[in-house]
């Protein structure tokens, strides 16, 4: 794939991994702790082995000049492996098992970039508790910093945050029409691109910026 996406920035993914979504993982897939302590020695888990397999994918995608990422929910807790330092943060959310809060990367120095699903998620169908984000919430209550709910980290974490990314997700594709889906996303991403380049208090009011968002097309 790396032919077709020209980009820098390469998005692992890591999260979602079945065998860690399970409350013993060890037991309900032997083989597979099997394998993390044949890898990693006798006291490693199965959290180590899919670390390493995460390691091992940015391995392979930084020999090709990319720079990797993965979900929040993709660095797991293990006693013999951890994710390589250039490993990016997707921070996108606190529902997964076990889930950490956004200052855990940014104390250890790890880089974070801001999916915060309050803010810049667009699901299509509105499944789990997922609801379409307005223009007008993200320019009145988001920033860079607010990378989980709606509480801001330190601004002394700016230069760990490197931005941020809109998200839609076709869970239930034929939810919306492709022209629903460009009407529903215009004006937040407008607000995101607002606050992405200036993430201070907006110099104009709501009304006002969407006035100029249609004047400028």
């Amino acid at each position: 794939y790396a032919g077709l996406f020209p980009g820098v920035d390469w998005h692992l993914g890591g999260d979602e991994y079945r065998a860690l979504m399970v409350s013993d993982p060890a037991a309900t897939y032997p083989q597979l702790a099997s394998a993390a302590r044949k890898a990693y020695g006798s006291g490693a888990t199965v959290e180590d082995l899919t670390t390493g397999w995460l390691n091992d994918r940015a391995e392979t995608v930084r020999a090709l000049g990319r720079k990797p990422l993965a979900w929040n929910d993709g660095f797991f807790r293990g006693t013999s492996v951890r994710p390589a330092d250039d490993i990016r943060v997707a921070y996108w959310t606190g529902k997964e098992i076990g889930a950490r809060q956004p200052l855990e990367y940014l104390s250890a120095g790890r880089d974070v970039v801001n999916y915060n699903d309050k803010f810049l998620y667009y699901v299509l169908g509105q499944p789990n508790q997922f609801y379409y984000p307005t223009g007008q919430r993200i320019y009145e209550e988001w920033t860079p910093r607010v990378l989980r709910g709606t509480t801001a980290v330190s601004s002394k974490y700016d230069d760990q945050i490197l931005g941020g990314s809109f998200a839609v997700w076709c869970d239930f594709p034929n939810a919306q029409t492709q022209d629903q889906i460009a009407a529903g996303v215009r004006m937040p991403l407008r607000a995101t691109a607002q606050k992405l380049w200036d993430p201070g208090r907006p110099a104009l009011t709501w009304t006002r910026f969407k006035a100029l968002a249609d004047r400028l097309g």
